[in-house]
C-alpha cells in the first residue's frame, strides 16, 4: 500500500520513499530538502483541504495538498 505526505496526520513523522511529479515539481520539491530518506513531520493542516506545513530539515515548508501527493512515505 502506498501512502504520501498528504495521508499523514498532526504530529505524525515519516521517511520520504520517492518524489514524484512532473520533473520541474519533483526538482522544486527536491531542493526544498524533500529527497529520499528525509524525515519529514506534518506540524499543520489548513481546514478544508488547504495547504500543509512540514517539518524537513529544520525547515518548515508549506505544500499544497496535490504536491503533498506526490511525495511517497
Amino acid at each position: 500500500m502506498s501512502r504520501n505526505l498528504s495521508d499523514l496526520r498532526n504530529g505524525q513523522e515519516a521517511a520520504i520513499r520517492t518524489v514524484g511529479g512532473h520533473f520541474t515539481l519533483s526538482q522544486r520539491l527536491q531542493e526544498l530538502g524533500f529527497t529520499p530518506g528525509a524525515s519529514v513531520r506534518l506540524v499543520a493542516k489548513a481546514a478544508f483541504g488547504g495547504a500543509m506545513a512540514f517539518q524537513v530539515r529544520g525547515s518548515t515548508i508549506a505544500l499544497r495538498r496535490a504536491d503533498a501527493a506526490c511525495v511517497e512515505i
